[in-house]
């Protein structure tokens, strides 16, 4: 499992919109999907032809003050997409510029 989940990992791709304080994470190449709205703005997306879990998106990354607690951004988004959550961690804090 370890090994398929570092594999997966490897698939993010991480994208903040500053002016729509959005943060897009994403894993594979894009898919047409569905999402489910959760607590704080998190929305998880679901793939339309398998419905894999296939991304999460932020919306209000900074108004719900996700940026003040990227560890439990992180843990939320690797237990949905089956990421490591360092690997989450380090590419939110990249994507994003919080120190």
């Amino acid at each position: 499992m370890a090994a398929v989940r570092k594999h997966l990992a490897m698939k993010l791709s991480v994208d903040y919109d500053r002016d729509g304080d959005v943060l897009y994470v994403a894993i594979g190449k894009p898919r047409p999907a569905e999402g489910e709205d959760r607590h704080g703005g998190v929305v998880y997306r679901y793939a339309m032809d398998d419905n894999a879990p296939c991304g999460v998106t932020i919306v209000g990354f900074r108004r719900n003050g996700w940026h003040e607690k990227l560890g439990d951004l992180a843990k939320v988004v690797a237990d949905q997409l089956g990421a490591e959550i360092e690997q989450v961690e380090i590419l939110v804090r990249e994507s994003t510029a919080v120190g």
